[in-house]
């Protein structure tokens, strides 16, 4: 699963609810690839829950990590958190390493900001890291299959003449944000959903703000989500072990398949 939102919507405390869902179900705990500079590597938000978590400094020592957890058995999950810092911390100096193919390299480009040749280079060092971490979810060794979430921030697409939205996406650069939603079974956004719900205390009613799960596109989000597997709805509370109690093990037990060892990226082969 993909899912992005703005800064300090709540992402990394969603991705805490990995942990608590591998740890009660496959008694495993999972592991924070947190990619923030800051201290902590932004794990600042769910440090009093004691979720284990590396902070590699390079691609070098991202990739090290890949590879490690090729055959890791101790970890359930992963949440990499958040593709956009990978982007910018990694793979953008990835790609300005490289000799610029047409000349001599702009002023701008000498400064660290990519030009079109570059962003070539970061797609396609993207799609090979979150193909391997996709293969995670589906490898054959269930003592190695993992469940993964990665966080993103999100985007807003505007018309040329900056009047329209047209589009909702993660915070990814060029065609990434596309490349990146078509090779997740599921791609979610947090939102805010405002009721007004009664409140017996003062005998009247009151309005309630609540963070949910949006995975369903429309005229008027303009959201780029959905949800292959159809078990995740739209509107569903950030609780992916509630999720997997309330709607996934139903789901897996009205068919006779059994759901603790399936993670999320086979849910629709395994059908």
């Amino acid at each position: 699963m993909m899912i992005y939102a703005p800064a300090k919507r709540g992402k990394t405390t969603f991705g805490k609810t990995l942990d608590d869902l591998t740890k009660k179900f496959l008694g495993k705990p999972s592991l924070f690839i947190a990619m923030e500079p800051s201290d902590g590597g932004g794990t600042m938000s769910i440090q009093d829950f004691d979720v284990d978590f590396v902070c590699p400094s390079n691609i070098n020592e991202f990739n090290s990590i890949l590879a490690a957890l090729a055959g890791d058995t101790k970890y359930g999950g992963v949440v990499m958190d958040s593709a956009t810092e990978y982007v910018n911390r990694f793979l953008k100096p990835y790609a300005l390493k490289f000799p610029y193919p047409k000349g001599n390299p702009s002023p701008t480009r000498l400064a660290g900001v990519p030009e079109q040749g570059d962003y070539q280079t970061m797609g396609e060092q993207a799609r090979i890291d979150f193909n391997k971490l996709i293969g995670l979810t589906v490898h054959p060794d269930l003592n190695i299959r993992k469940h993964l979430l990665v966080t993103a921030l999100e985007r807003e697409k505007l018309s040329r003449d900056g009047k329209e939205l047209v589009s909702v996406n993660p915070d990814l650069p060029g065609a990434m944000a596309s490349v990146a939603t078509s090779m997740f079974q599921t791609v979610g956004c947090i939102d805010l959903k405002t009721t007004v719900e009664p409140d017996p205390a003062n005998k009247t009613t009151k309005r309630v703000t609540r963070r949910v799960l949006v995975t369903e596109a429309t005229e008027e989000n303009k959201r780029v989500v959905g949800d292959r597997t159809k078990l995740i709805p739209n509107g569903a509370p950030l609780d992916l072990c509630e999720i997997y109690e309330k709607i996934w093990m139903p789901r897996w037990e009205s068919s006779m398949v059994s759901p603790p060892v399936l993670p999320v990226g086979s849910l629709s082969s395994a059908q």
